[in-house]
């Protein structure tokens, strides 16, 4: 098993994981765009400061993955540096669930991400992710909303 940062080999393979990832939470309403969209993204960010993605591939095969994005935010008292990480696409695929693969990758974001001097970390979690997340520590918020434009 290879644990690893991504690089530009890994996109196509990466957006494989991640469209099967975002079916898995429910229907894309604009498939088609949601890919090309974060296509685009992956391709300006990939490799600096702002994106990190860990992989774990078996013999080639990506296997799971565990994708940040990094921003700057006016400080709060929660992040007095105001540099602050989205989780995203933290995910396994099924044959490999229950293996430690998310939490080695986890591990190895969180570290990145200290390193990197982010100092708060945010996500949206499944059911199934939830344990994992309160086991490294995540304390879950009865405060957040959101609004789509």
């Amino acid at each position: 098993m290879e644990y690893r940062q991504a690089n530009g080999e890994d996109l196509e393979n990466f957006m494989n994981v991640r469209m099967e990832f975002a079916s898995s939470m429910g229907e894309i309403p604009t498939r088609e765009r949601f890919r090309e969209e974060t296509e685009a993204y992956l391709r300006e960010h990939l490799g600096k400061d702002d994106l990190l993605i860990f992989i774990a591939a078996d013999k080639g095969r990506m296997i799971a993955t565990c994708m940040a994005c990094i921003f700057m935010t006016a400080p709060l008292p929660s992040c007095p540096s105001g540099k602050i990480a989205v989780l995203l696409n933290v995910y396994t695929v099924k044959d490999h669930r229950r293996k430690g693969h998310a939490e080695k990758l986890l591990r190895l974001t969180l570290e990145e991400l200290k390193r990197r001097g982010v100092r708060k970390v945010i996500l949206d979690h499944t059911d199934d992710g939830f344990p994992l997340y309160k086991k490294l520590g995540f304390e879950a918020s009865e405060r957040h909303m959101s609004l789509r434009l």
